[in-house]
């Protein structure tokens, strides 16, 4: 029997009653069945609209599962084709996705082919655009002649030469000065927390996170032990915490959902707060290359690196490479203090690294041609043109209802529910929304706390006829 008919009926039980969200419930089925192997290496699974329809949920969660174990590399999607179950998944491999926690900021919307008839606001890369020609020659100059050392083990920390061409990367985007054993490569932001929460032993510790922060980084966090304590954000970006923590992680250049800038006199704060507490912050960066009207403040790792000794340097560096590529890279750095690299490289060896050795070479290639700058050229003036485009159509069809700002930088656009609507539920809207075809985020489900009410409207990867169809959705639900 196929997996439309037996598992996805059968199998698979949602409980509306749960306080875990439906995706995730649905997340962990499909992965149990994966490591169970009750599904086989490339069967096709039913695409996101027959599943909603067959277990009765929203598209929206069947879309975000999906998504998911597409990160976790247990599923692939194919353009145009479909979702087929990986066929790279291993018993070893089984084991590692299972005890590492789902946290993946690169993942926010599930790419839909042309055929489906939906219109997602993709805070994603537009992979369309990916000069595909330049990453194959890349691959192709590598692998033709590889260095031996790749064939014999994983390194430490990452490929050298990698690590070398993002410390030049950094220096050239965000003016961060390193040198290349501070940069420590991960397999994307999953690895990234697994490896700091290691590395800063936050078991039974208490972990400050901004209210609202992207869900899946608490829930990660959590289920590595860490205690966690939300701090609101205001406009000057995430306040410091009431009670002492062993670490702080925050987005600074652009806070995640609300896009706020941390303000030069939080961050001296916060650097304050780490020396006098002994405390790690994790400074996010995750989208700050695309900014469209500023450059973004400094980063807090350049303020701490000229205030202190380097035996005093707790900050640590966060960036990703799938927000420049595409979503299944999974390639991102920790940019270290020298006093925390031998920690950095020691966990790595206790953890296993877990980036992708093949991959690596042709990355460093990649990023040190020079046409990789016109490459990020080209993408901001894109998702600028798709910012602008999607504020206007906001502006002029929907002002009474929704407060936009346009933003600096990133991605997303905010859009708040005007306080007389307060009442409307945006879960609900998210919904009624997915019900129309619409993929669109709720802004009170990254609250822990009661939270504004609205939505996350991605642009960088929505061609425009997309952002059209989803405003359209909008207006049929909110007029």
């Amino acid at each position: 029997m196929s997996f439309i008919d037996d598992l996805a009926t059968l199998n698979i039980s949602i409980d509306a009653a749960d306080s875990q969200p439906i995706y995730q419930q649905l997340t962990q089925q499909i992965r149990q069945l994966l490591l169970d192997q009750r599904l086989t290496p490339g069967e096709q699974l039913p695409s996101s609209r027959k599943l909603a329809q067959l277990l009765g949920i929203s598209r929206t969660s069947t879309l975000n599962a999906y998504n998911q174990l597409i990160a976790e590399g247990m599923l692939i999607s194919k353009p145009a084709v479909g979702v087929f179950v990986s066929t790279r998944n291993s018993s070893a491999g089984k084991s590692a996705v299972a005890n590492t926690p789902a946290v993946l900021r690169d993942n926010i919307n599930l790419r839909t082919s042309s055929k489906d008839n939906v219109a997602v606001f993709d805070a994603g890369p537009d992979v369309n655009q990916f000069p595909f020609a330049q990453w194959a020659g890349s691959l192709k100059r590598v692998w033709r002649n590889p260095d031996p050392a790749l064939l014999r083990d994983f390194p430490l920390g990452g490929y050298m030469p990698l690590r070398e061409s993002v410390a030049r990367y950094i220096k050239a985007v965000r003016d961060v000065d390193c040198h290349p054993q501070q940069v420590i490569i991960t397999a994307g932001s999953r690895d990234a927390v697994a490896l700091i929460a290691s590395a800063a032993s936050l078991a039974g510790e208490k972990v400050a996170l901004e209210d609202p922060c992207y869900p899946p980084l608490r829930h990660g966090l959590s289920a590595l032990g860490a205690e966690l304590q939300y701090c609101p954000v205001d406009s000057q970006g995430m306040l410091l915490p009431k009670a002492k923590v062993r670490l702080a992680w925050i987005t600074a250049a652009r806070q995640y959902p609300l896009g706020v800038t941390m303000s030069i006199q939080r961050r001296l704060a916060w650097l304050e707060y780490a020396k006098q507490h002994q405390c790690w912050i994790v400074e996010d960066d995750f989208d700050s290359e695309f900014h469209y009207s500023k450059l973004p403040l400094t980063p807090l790792f350049n303020l701490s690196a000229r205030l202190y000794q380097s035996d005093q340097q707790s900050l640590i560096l966060a960036g990703s490479f799938s927000k420049l590529f595409f979503k299944t890279l999974r390639i991102g750095y920790l940019i270290v203090p020298e006093s925390l690299i031998e920690t950095f490289v020691t966990t790595q060896r206790q953890l296993g690294n877990l980036a992708s050795v093949p991959i690596q070479p042709a990355l460093a290639d990649f990023i040190s041609d020079r046409r990789f700058a016109g490459h990020l050229r080209r993408m901001r003036r894109c998702y600028q043109q798709r910012r602008d485009f999607l504020q206007q159509l906001l502006h002029e069809r929907l002002a009474h209802r929704l407060e936009t700002q346009l933003p600096s930088g990133g991605m997303h656009l905010l859009a708040k529910i005007k306080a007389a609507d307060y009442a409307v539920d945006d879960r609900v809207l998210e919904r009624q929304l997915a019900s129309r075809g619409v993929s669109a985020i709720a802004l009170s489900s990254h609250y822990v706390e009661c939270g504004e009410q609205g939505f996350l409207l991605g642009f960088s990867g929505a061609p425009e006829k997309h952002l059209e169809l989803g405003v359209r959705g909008l207006q049929e639900i909110l007029t």
